[in-house]
């Protein structure tokens, strides 16, 4: 009987944090009901926002280091991350075209989302540059 591999389960809790992060990015926004809208709430609930979107694709490309991939493909997986970003940022311009959602898509989420993942490429890069 073979053994797994080690990084077989760090593909799946990549996965399942890639999935659960898309979730949350395409799921339609939810209206503040009974709260007053300040102008420095919103200022404060957009810059909390940004914050999530950074971090949440730092630890995004920490977590595709952590697989240790074969180097060939690790260019691959950056790019993965990347396009994800692009990805979720036109789905929800795309749900709040067709009326779906009151999320909106925004060129300024898709570079910091690219902020983040180059401080997760930096803050793992001796995952990302170790041999097998």
């Amino acid at each position: 009987m073979e053994a797994r591999p080690v990084w077989h389960w760090r593909w799946w809790i990549l996965g399942l944090f890639a999935v659960a992060w898309t979730a949350a990015l395409l799921y339609p926004e939810v209206p503040d009901v009974g709260l007053e809208s300040t102008h420095e709430l919103l200022e404060i609930r957009t810059l909390i926002g940004k914050a999530v979107h950074v971090s949440a694709y730092a630890v995004l490309a920490g977590l595709a280091g952590w697989v240790r991939a074969p180097v060939r493909y690790r260019t691959l997986l950056v790019f993965g991350v990347m396009a994800h970003a692009t990805a979720t940022e036109l789905g929800q311009w795309w749900m709040h075209e067709m009326e779906w959602s009151g999320r909106h898509g925004q060129l300024t989420d898709v570079a910091l989302d690219n902020l983040g993942i180059l401080l997760g490429l930096m803050a793992t890069w001796k995952w990302w540059t170790q041999e097998g």
